[in-house]
């Protein structure tokens, strides 16, 4: 079993056992190198043909439904390096590219560990609009709930968002949920080779790793010109 089978094992098997606790240090190197016409892009791999390079039904996206570039991102709440992101580059790539309708952030599922497999399924169980609200609390509050005491912890998260704890008990619960999330950590090993957290897919330009904003702004500059 190569790395990347067995990593998506883990989030299989996390999955099954939804209490279960697994190492999340799983990050790996920066993008492989690639071949490219236009030397912003230099270094980056070739765009991926794919249809998952789109938003799909179902995924969270965030903004302009038509903004020519798709930012999708693979992460796992209970990653520190995808915690960091949210914090410290999102904030400036939501308010230089996504709000002017230059670029929509499509976020999918991709949890390492139990308890991150019990906080996808906590951001799911909210309505859309709480969604990314109770996404950056739980990357806020990664320090708190990463442990074998997640679900009592996620508990009272949700109940300050006006989930009671049957209703949260039904939430780790949900099978069809399950299979949602499983469905999108298969997707991810198959079309785009994803074995760590974050992974981004810009324009089927898969990129791994923590990345700065101005590294993103290059990219997104390089490919507005072609995005049409």
């Amino acid at each position: 079993m190569n790395a990347r089978n067995l990593v998506i094992g883990v989030v299989v098997l996390a999955l099954l056992g939804v209490g279960g606790f697994y190492a999340w240090t799983h990050y790996g190197p920066g993008a492989a190198p690639g071949v490219s016409d236009n030397p912003a892009l230099a270094g980056l791999p070739a765009p991926v043909d794919d249809p998952a390079t789109k938003a799909q039904e179902g995924d969270m996206v965030l903004g302009d439904a038509n903004a020519p570039i798709t930012f999708i991102e693979y992460s796992s709440l209970s990653c520190p390096h995808c915690a960091r992101h949210h914090k410290n580059v999102l904030p400036e790539i939501k308010k230089q590219y996504i709000d002017t309708g230059k670029v929509k952030l499509v976020m999918r599922d991709f949890p390492l560990n139990g308890p991150a497999v019990q906080a996808s399924l906590l951001v799911h169980c909210v309505s859309p609009m709480a969604y990314w609200g109770m996404t950056d609390q739980l990357f806020a509050t990664q320090d708190q709930w990463v442990n074998e005491n997640s679900a009592m912890i996620l508990a009272g998260i949700a109940a300050a968002a006006g989930i009671n704890g049957q209703d949260f008990q039904q939430c780790l619960s949900d099978k069809a949920m399950k299979d949602k999330i499983i469905a999108s950590a298969e997707q991810a090993d198959k079309a785009f080779k994803v074995d760590s957290t974050p992974t981004f897919v810009v324009n089927g330009i898969v990129i791994k790793g923590e990345k700065t904003f101005e590294e993103f702004a290059k990219i997104f500059d390089a490919l507005a010109p072609k995005a049409n």
